[in-house]
């Protein structure tokens, strides 16, 4: 962004350094990173917080938002512990509850309806000295080729194992060689949601199989806000929500992420940002994803 104008009331008129064909969707987005006016170290979107007590939070979108464009105008959270389902934590099933009634009435409400938002689990590896190509290559062997994934202990589709990173991009099959060998130790750093727990145990115990001494580190946190535990890790895990812009969750969550400065050396992460940079400038019916 070089510069943003009033070009009249109510028509803001961005100066950019270079095309960006993702900026409708930076500036719709609920984490959007333009900065606030008044507090620059936090982001804006469409909502400002109306109320915030104990038993309630209220979200209003700001007046003439989008202008007649279809949006929330309020939201509404209002805290009743009595709903929630004590033993599911902080799982990715933890129930975000739409409730309509009176108080006195919620010991006989009922559920309607209810989903699970669309997502991914992903379990990357740092390039270092310390895994060499075919050490990379068995991990990722054992965990999609030994049955792993299609026997955890999680609700069913929570986790499914995937063959390809992204449509048409096929996870490769290698033939490691038997004298491969993993190193004596590695160390596992991952994130919420709970359900990576048996994830992370399960790979502990197929690693050791194989003569290596797995250190899992868990991170309570739904994001990497902390990134002094992925500068001591060789593998990291975690979860993200893909939301309805699919290709723009893609490319904020490798453009934004502080995990990918701790995954890839220099020249790899540059190579990455210069990419995501080529990327932005084309049309929508140029884009390679």
């Amino acid at each position: 962004m070089k510069r943003i104008e009033v070009t009249h009331p109510q028509c803001l008129t961005f100066f950019l350094h270079r095309p960006d064909y993702w900026l409708a969707h930076r500036l719709a987005s609920y984490c959007s990173h333009l900065a606030h006016p008044q507090f620059p170290l936090i982001g804006t979107g469409p909502f400002r917080l109306t109320q915030f007590t104990a038993e309630l939070v209220r979200l209003e979108s700001h007046d003439y938002y989008h202008l007649r464009h279809p949006l929330l105008k309020a939201v509404e959270y209002w805290i009743t512990p009595p709903l929630f389902e004590k033993d599911l934590g902080t799982s990715c099933r933890h129930p975000v509850q739409i409730t309509i009634g009176k108080p006195e009435e919620l010991q006989r409400v009922s559920q309607v309806s209810s989903g699970i938002s669309l997502g991914f689990c992903y379990l990357t590896l740092r390039k270092s000295p310390r895994l060499s190509l075919w050490q990379a290559r068995k991990v990722i062997s054992i965990i999609h080729q030994s049955g792993l994934l299609q026997t955890l202990e999680v609700g069913e589709n929570l986790i499914t194992a995937s063959h390809a990173l992204l449509p048409g991009w096929t996870i490769p099959h290698w033939q490691v060689p038997d004298e491969v060998k993993l190193p004596k130790t590695l160390t596992l750093v991952y994130h919420l949601p709970i359900e990576l727990h048996t994830m992370a145990e399960r790979l502990q115990a197929t690693l050791a199989a194989e003569g290596c001494e797995l250190t899992i580190i868990f991170h309570n946190a739904k994001n990497w806000d902390d990134t002094t535990l992925l500068a001591h890790a060789d593998l990291m895990m975690g979860d993200r929500l893909i939301g309805e812009a699919p290709e723009y969750t893609l490319e904020q969550w490798l453009r934004c992420d502080p995990l990918w400065p701790h995954v890839f050396d220099a020249p790899a992460y540059a190579h990455l940002q210069s990419t995501l940079d080529a990327v932005q400038v084309m049309p929508d019916e140029e884009k390679p994803i």
